[in-house]
């Protein structure tokens, strides 16, 4: 998909708490109120009788201004105008042909170009989790249309571009995690088992019972405090591919366990190329090599244990 060029962006509210969300996304349309408002005097542009009309119905001229102001975005927005809005923690974007229809409840609506969108051109998720918040205040306006402010971010969001700031920062990132990734590998194996056992403590996991152990296939049984699920972690100071589906079978015939995760220190090349095969992990099962282990170091704060150890 192509980039985007828009002029300008505009924020939606469809309908009154997203009521008409669900239908203008799926019958492709953007709606707007005002019923009571003359469709014939909006599409002539007699705006001075629009404002008559809105004097009628507010006492308050900062709102008959942004009333007006509304309408005359919804009705005079060229194709070069980017709409968007949020819905199902995502944010949804289109643009629209410029022909306003007055439906029978005295609405209207204009017919989407194409079709109403929730990845950018790349066709990543545009998630509300990855988004700006100053973006994301958008949803408390309490009118129905305003200008985007945040309009740079938004067009380099949905065209998928990454700030030179944020690729500098994620190309530190990277090179932290090698580096601890090369410092893993050179800890005992006894360092990593307690490693492991640290993240998923540090991810709010509480363990049960002690760390080892005498059971064949638990090293680490972790409860959740607010869910009440429970996993099983197996650590091994070397594993292959073989010796990953074996535990695959075992974890087949343990009940009681939401999720099981095989963390290998020194894993056998077999392995590595196994794990990155599809199905090699399930929602049930997940392969936790030194680089994974590395990466959840830094997300959790462990960089600085493991420089530790290493020296």
């Amino acid at each position: 998909m192509q980039e985007i060029k828009p002029n300008r962006a505009c924020y939606i509210k469809l309908g009154s708490e997203g009521g008409w969300e669900k239908e203008c996304l799926e019958n492709q349309t953007i709606r707007f109120g005002y019923n009571e408002i003359s469709h014939e005097d909006c599409v002539a542009r007699r705006w001075n009788h629009v404002e008559k009309q809105l004097q009628k119905i507010r006492n308050d001229k900062g709102a008959i201004r942004r009333d007006l102001n509304q309408i005359k975005e919804f009705y005079e927005a060229g194709t070069d105008v980017l709409w968007v809005t949020f819905h199902g923690n995502s944010l949804r974007w289109c643009f629209s042909n410029p022909e306003v229809t007055k439906l029978g409840d005295g609405s209207r609506f204009r017919k989407v170009i194409d079709q109403w969108r929730s990845t950018d051109v790349k066709d990543n998720k545009l998630s509300t989790d990855r988004l700006r918040g100053s973006l994301l205040s958008m949803q408390g306006y309490r009118g129905t249309i305003c200008k985007v402010k945040e309009f740079e971010y938004l067009v380099n969001k949905i065209n998928g571009k990454t700030p030179p700031r944020i690729e500098e920062a994620q190309a530190a990132y990277k090179t932290l995690v090698d580096n601890i990734e090369s410092l893993i590998r050179g800890l005992h194996w006894k360092d990593f088992e307690l490693l492991v056992d640290l993240i998923f403590r540090g991810a709010g996991w509480k363990r049960i019972g002690k760390l080892g152990g005498p059971q064949k296939t638990i090293d680490l049984e972790l409860l959740s405090p607010v869910t009440n699920e429970k996993i099983s972690v197996q650590v091994k100071s070397k594993a292959g591919r073989q010796d990953y589906l074996d535990y695959k079978d075992r974890f087949a015939e343990m009940a009681g366990y939401a999720r099981f995760f095989f963390a290998v220190h020194t894993p056998e090349d077999s392995l590595e190329n196994y794990s990155m095969e599809s199905g090699a992990e399930t929602e049930e099962i997940r392969y936790l090599g030194p680089r994974e282990v590395a990466k959840l170091c830094v997300d959790y704060g462990l960089a600085e244990w493991v420089m530790h150890k290493a020296e």
